[in-house]
This record gives structure tokens, sequence and C-alpha cells, in this order.
């Protein structure tokens, strides 16, 4: 995410909140990946003392299971009218969470602060392979020795990505007309092996998987990596 016109695109408008807010609920993925040992090598112990940063905060939804179990949040949205709809779901939910703007490349953040760092489908707003590498170095700067980074981004079958233009390695520009990002240019990962060589200079071991669903009027296709520093 940065702070360009991709950043400035996210507002209280596209968001439907004509209505007001409407609880969400935390990632199915992330549920399984981090919360459970069955799934994935490098889940964490999660704690009362896991300090864990969401990037792309938005609704606090990836948020709650953490603040549930006592563990301290912090949030960054991409600018001050996201941070204002992260607000009013922290108060709406009685959330204790700490948030700020902030993006991929620059967290507002000391260095070695957090155990976590979740970046659920906001790493593909960088513009490609160089951004994508430069908000991994930056999420390894924000991470204590041992933390974890939890990387999603839209695979190849993904309904937005299959149907964009590629542009080249990692760049992709959204066709849908139906979608206020058309016209943006996306870094994708290109596949589970891409994702790990790039999520993974400078971290010890990553750990990489794949969910697809297919629906009757559209497929959904996330990569993950949970990356350890």
């Amino acid at each position: 995410m940065d702070t360009t016109d991709k950043g400035k695109a996210w507002h209280a408008g596209n968001l439907g909140l004509e209505r007001g807010f409407v609880r969400h609920h935390p990632s199915e993925l992330m549920m399984r990946a981090l919360f459970s040992k069955r799934y994935c090598s490098l889940a964490p112990d999660i704690t009362r003392a896991t300090r864990v940063l969401d990037i792309g905060a938005m609704y606090l939804n990836n948020l709650v299971p953490f603040h549930d179990r006592g563990c301290r949040c912090h949030g960054v949205e991409v600018n001050a009218d996201m941070v204002e709809v992260s607000r009013k779901a922290a108060a709406d939910q009685d959330l204790t969470v700490d948030l700020q703007v902030g993006t991929n490349r620059d967290l507002p953040f000391p260095d070695k602060m957090f155990d976590l760092i979740l970046s659920l489908n906001v790493i593909h707003y960088e513009d490609d392979a160089g951004g994508l590498a430069a908000a991994m170095a930056e999420y390894r700067r924000a991470l204590k020795p041992g933390g974890r980074a939890f990387i999603v981004s839209a695979g190849p079958l993904h309904h937005l990505r299959a149907s964009a233009e590629r542009l080249g390695p990692n760049r992709y520009k959204i066709a849908a007309a139906d979608d206020f990002r058309q016209g943006q240019v996306m870094a994708y990962y290109e596949d589970e092996t891409d994702l790990k060589a790039i999520a993974g200079v400078g971290f010890r071991d990553v750990a990489t998987g794949r969910v697809i669903e297919t629906h009757d009027k559209a497929q959904v296709d996330f990569l993950y990596a949970v990356c350890l520093r």
C-alpha cells in the first residue's frame, strides 16, 4: 500500500457504510494458519504477551481473535479517513487497538516491536517485485527476532487477478470495470515458489500455502506465507 492514487482510492465512500457498521468475521485462512498447529509448520504461540500489528486493519475483524486472547493489538490504515473507519469499528466492538496511519513500506513503529505482523491482501498494492521486497524488509524491521509475518495475496486464479492485464513479472493492471481499483497496477506473486523466494529474503524460514474456492459466479485464490524472522 502507498500514499499515491492507490492509497487515496480507499475512503469511507467506497465501503458501503451508509447504513452503519456491520461486524465482519476474521479470515478463516488466518485462523487455520495461525491459531492451529495442524496446518502450518510455523504457526506462532499466541499468548497475552503477543504484540500484533495488522496492516490494512479496516474493520479490525482480523484483530478480534487476538484481542479476545488478551494480545496487545495495533493497526495501520493507508490514510486518515480509513483510520477513522477503523476507530469507529473499535468503538462499536469495544476493542482496544492502537490505530495509526501507515503503509507497507512505512510503519510508524520502532524496530523489533512486534511478535506478529498481519498483511492480508495489502502487500500487492506495491507496484512491482522491488516494492514487494521493500515491504518485506519493512516488516522484518518491525518484527522481533523469532517474530512472524503472515502474508496473504491473490493467486493466479483469483477473479480480479485472472482478468487483469499482465504487464510483466509481478505487475498486473486491474481490468474489472465494476471495481474501483480498475486501472491500478498491482504487484502479485506469480506462484508459491515466487512468493517463497521474495518473501523469504532476510527471514530464517518460510512456510507457504494456497486456498482456492470455486463459486457459481466467481473464483477466489489466495497464496499465503508465514515468514519467521
